[in-house]
C-alpha cells in the first residue's frame, strides 16, 4: 500500500509543471508584434494639396479597428478616430518588412498632437477623415476606398 502513495507526489508535481509550463514560456517570450499593410487606393491631402511622401497603413491583426497610421517622410503618426486622437511616435520602434511595417503591439506614443474640427463620415465610394492640428494649423484629409458592396448583387 506504500507504492501508490509515493506516485501521489509525483503526480501532483508533474500536474502542477505542465500548468506552470504555458506561463514560463510567456514570459520568455518576445513581445507580440502588431503588422501594418499599406491601404491601397488611399488619398491623403494638406490643406486640400496632395503631400508628396506618404503612406497609410491600417492593422489587419489589429483589436483596435478605428486605427491607421500615417507615414509622412521620417514620422509615424497613429490616427485613432473613435478617440480622436493623433499620436506621434519613434520611427525607430518600426521595422519595415516589405511593403508592411511592424512595431510591438504595447508601445506607447511619444506625445499626442492636439487637434480640432474632426469629420468621420461615410461619402459614398470612400470614408473621410479629417482634422486640423491645433499647433501646425493645417488640416489634414484622409479617403480610404470602401470595398465594394456585393451582397445584393447575384439576388
Amino acid at each position: 500500500m506504500t507504492r501508490p502513495l509515493r506516485a501521489v507526489p509525483r503526480l501532483l508535481l508533474a500536474i502542477a509543471a505542465l500548468a506552470l509550463l504555458p506561463r514560463l514560456t510567456m514570459l520568455s517570450a518576445e513581445p507580440e508584434r502588431l503588422v501594418w499593410t499599406p491601404v491601397k487606393n488611399a488619398l491623403f491631402l494638406v490643406d486640400s494639396k496632395a503631400a508628396k511622401a506618404w503612406t497609410i497603413y491600417h492593422a489587419g491583426n489589429d483589436r483596435k479597428e478605428h486605427r491607421l497610421l500615417l507615414q509622412l517622410d521620417t514620422r509615424y503618426l497613429m490616427i485613432d478616430t473613435q478617440l480622436r486622437l493623433i499620436t506621434e511616435y519613434d520611427p525607430a520602434v518600426f521595422e519595415k518588412k516589405g511593403k508592411d511595417c511592424e512595431m510591438p503591439r504595447e508601445m506607447k506614443g511619444i506625445k499626442a498632437l492636439p487637434t480640432e474640427d474632426w469629420i468621420v463620415r461615410d461619402v459614398g465610394t470612400s470614408y473621410l477623415i479629417q482634422t486640423k492640428l491645433k499647433d501646425d494649423g493645417r488640416v489634414l484629409e484622409i479617403h480610404l476606398p470602401k470595398l465594394p458592396d456585393l451582397h445584393n448583387v447575384l439576388w
